[in-house]
């Protein structure tokens, strides 16, 4: 498995100071103050260098994820195989790669048309990280775990089965758990495929059977302690952020969260206790319900 994690997403919003508003001030990210001449702001959670770039864009949502890898060797494979499989990529420039604070990334988009930059040697900020909100801290990885990525993204893959193999046979990632929750009455079909990276989170990407207009259906942060959610779920309610699920905890991930919709249509879980996952000694699961209690979804 090459794919060590999630590492950053980019955002695209039509008024960046209104996300970073909601991601210092509701969730507690740190903004990590940078120069960008496009204009970019940029929120830390830990000791990267950012885990968000949000970026002015009239059409508003995911632009994409970046994907680490724990070496250039890695890298390297990883990108012959897409090219020999016939899939495009575009080499980013030393600049591009600075920006992003990467050693050197490719650019690539999977089958149902999502970007994806495929990246090594990410430099580290050892400025502590200090939330605005005194959120103790996010889970990101320690010296058990190693880095785990920013936390989880659910892509939508109308070209379900090919993107699918895109991921596990090119990629590098590994199926978790397949759910076809029950949907009400009129509801399309929906089936949800969670995969795993190189890390013990147990999913990192999943893939969503249907397209979504943000590009993501949506986004998750996981803090240290259970008092941090109903903190941050308090924040929401005061600040009049649409709360779109209740409180709840999922099925195959153990995550107990809420979820909130965040400026530029972007849909944000925060959540606490997620399964982290031995996968010498796992075997994929079949899902047919998505939550042991709550989550009361209104969107």
């Amino acid at each position: 498995m090459s794919v060590a994690s999630v590492g950053y997403l980019r955002l695209g919003i039509a008024d960046p100071s209104a996300w970073i508003e909601f991601g210092t001030n509701i969730l507690g990210l740190m903004e990590a103050p940078r120069p960008d001449d496009q204009g970019a702001r940029f929120l830390r959670m830990d000791d990267h260098p950012f885990r968000f770039m949000v970026e002015p864009a009239e059409k508003e949502g995911l632009t994409a994820t970046g994907l680490e890898f724990r070496s250039k060797d890695e890298w390297q494979a990883t990108c012959d195989a897409l090219t020999a499989a016939g899939f495009e990529l575009t080499a980013g420039s030393a600049d591009e790669a600075a920006r992003r604070c990467v050693s050197g990334f490719v650019s690539t988009e999977d089958p149902s048309g999502n970007l994806l930059e495929l990246y090594y040697g990410r430099a580290l900020d050892y400025t502590p990280f200090n939330s605005p909100l005194g959120v103790s801290g996010f889970v990101t990885g320690n010296e058990l775990t190693g880095d785990m990525g920013f936390g989880h993204a659910v892509l939508p893959a109308p070209n379900t089965e090919e993107t699918l193999e895109y991921y596990t046979d090119l990629i590098g990632l590994g199926i978790s758990d397949d759910l076809t929750p029950p949907m009400p009455e009129g509801a399309p079909h929906t089936r949800i495929i969670f995969m795993h990276a190189d890390n013990p989170r147990q999913h990192s990407l999943a893939l969503y059977n249907n397209p979504h207009p943000a590009g993501v259906v949506h986004i998750m942060v996981e803090v240290e302690t259970m008092d941090e959610v109903g903190l941050a779920m308090d924040r929401a309610k005061a600040a009049d952020v649409p709360i779109i699920a209740s409180l709840g905890r999922h099925v195959n991930d153990n995550m107990c969260s809420f979820y909130v919709m965040a400026p530029g249509g972007i849909a944000v879980e925060f959540g606490y206790d997620g399964l982290l996952v031995d996968w010498d000694n796992y075997t994929q699961t079949t899902s047919t319900i998505g939550d042991l209690w709550g989550h009361e979804y209104n969107f």
